[in-house]
């Protein structure tokens, strides 16, 4: 599990749950919002995954999952679907004060493209620094 806070100073937290395929997320991911929705009622938390999260990244998780293609070109699209996400679901929710948890985010990237597949750690990096 990795604990973010927004850089620009918005209220809310990001929490992220990494693991392999299999490695109880869900479930530990579902018990833990419980279990904070408890302690912190006046928060609203919102759930969500990588890739995915969106109607467009649900799209490019379709691709990414079913179609072969390039090691580079996979990070790409993993990263785009983040932009979205980020974008559309993540930033609003913690400008807004709400508490976040996502089942993986960038720390997958480096584990699958990177350390699973052998994408150039420094190119993930430069990725993973875009916020357009």
């Amino acid at each position: 599990m990795s604990l973010f806070t927004q850089s620009h100073n918005a209220p809310g937290l990001f929490i992220t749950f990494e693991g392999i395929d299999g490695a109880g997320k869900s479930t530990h991911i579902q018990a833990f919002s419980e279990a904070l929705g408890q302690k912190y009622p006046q928060h609203e938390i919102v759930l969500t995954r990588e890739p995915g999260g969106t109607a467009l990244g649900e799209k490019l998780r379709e691709i990414l999952l079913h179609h072969p293609m390039h090691l580079e070109t996979e990070a790409l699209l993993m990263f785009a679907a983040r932009r979205e996400h980020l974008a559309t679901v993540i930033e609003p929710a913690l400008a807004a004060g709400k508490i976040v948890i996502s089942d993986r985010f960038t720390d997958a990237s480096f584990a699958y493209q990177g350390g699973g597949r052998g994408l150039d750690l420094a190119k993930l990096y430069e990725l993973s620094l875009i916020h357009i």
